[in-house]
């Protein structure tokens, strides 16, 4: 099978027009159509329902071709860096970086390790898919991104080998200026900041309900964010105390904030990297993994 039937059945999905995927692909539409035949025809099945109307024509796929659409992203994904693997054997490390982040974990992900990895490898490209946890998942599945960061322990290890970990604890971030200015802080209790106003990012909420959940509704909690940096931004605008986890080698960009381990408060937490189970890396994945491993200090 020409995997080109494969790329030009993805590209005709997401315009979801024959006459548009046609003009994008080069290529005639009834060679297109032909090209659609083909494939039911090797399948035995319709991968596609095609309604004529007043408008033009439409379509929606059918269970089989949601199945192909999405098997065929990831053979595609998976020829294309096979290819890129193969002709760089014998020159520097270039390609693309495809990485799914829990949206609380990008932006240290790329000040910490890609904008200096970028400098050792200044071929390299990057593409970066942000979102929930089922967003990571759902990248990593349809072949838009190689390997995933996200909380070790909403891993299904029964879809995805864990690559990497590296330990988070919680930290409180707030204005120097404005919070406990009567004393110098080498460690903040519950009792502490159960007085205080807070934000708070998505993963915070789930590190304490699990370390602390009787005691998490005493606890005067004004915001809770998707992101570490919107929580952030929060206590930067002096209204309220930051909680968020952060592992040892992240920093505070802000010059009047300062942070303190929550050193009572924190259990055993990881972030991870992930990949399809038994997937293969691509070479400038596998690079990559040993620049975090070396300069991070995880496990």
């Amino acid at each position: 099978m020409d995997t080109s039937y494969y790329y030009n059945f993805i590209i005709l999905v997401q315009t979801g027009n024959m006459t548009q995927a046609a003009e994008i692909l080069h290529i005639t539409q009834p060679a297109l159509s032909k090209q659609l035949k083909y494939l039911e025809a090797e399948f035995g099945t319709p991968l596609l329902v095609i309604k004529r109307g007043q408008r033009g024509a439409s379509f929606h796929l059918t269970e089989a071709g949601r199945i192909f659409y999405e098997k065929a992203q990831q053979l595609c994904s998976i020829e294309e860096s096979t290819y890129a693997d193969v002709k760089r054997l014998s020159s520097e490390v270039e390609g693309t970086l495809r990485i799914a982040s829990s949206a609380s974990r990008s932006t240290a992900l790329i000040q910490q390790y890609l904008h200096f990895f970028s400098r050792q490898y200044p071929v390299v490209r990057y593409e970066i898919y942000e979102g929930l946890m089922t967003d990571v998942t759902e990248s990593l599945l349809n072949g838009s991104a190689e390997i995933g960061l996200c909380n070790e322990q909403m891993v299904d290890t029964n879809k995805f080998d864990v690559l990497y970990t590296q330990t988070e604890d919680l930290y409180a971030l707030f204005r120097k200026d404005l919070f406990w200015t009567d004393r110098d802080l080498e460690s903040i209790s519950w009792k502490d900041i159960s007085k205080c106003p807070l934000s708070l990012s998505g993963g915070s909420v789930r590190m304490l309900m699990q370390a602390h959940h009787n005691d998490f509704s005493s606890l005067n909690v004004i915001s809770v964010t998707t992101t570490k940096s919107s929580a952030i931004e929060w206590a930067q605008s002096g209204r309220t105390i930051a909680i968020i986890p952060m592992d040892g080698q992240e920093t505070v960009s802000h010059p009047d904030m300062t942070r303190i381990r929550l050193s009572e408060l924190t259990n055993t937490f990881y972030k991870a990297f992930i990949t399809i189970k038994g997937q293969p890396l691509s070479m400038v994945a596998q690079q990559f993994l040993e620049f975090y491993k070396a300069h991070s200090g995880g496990e």
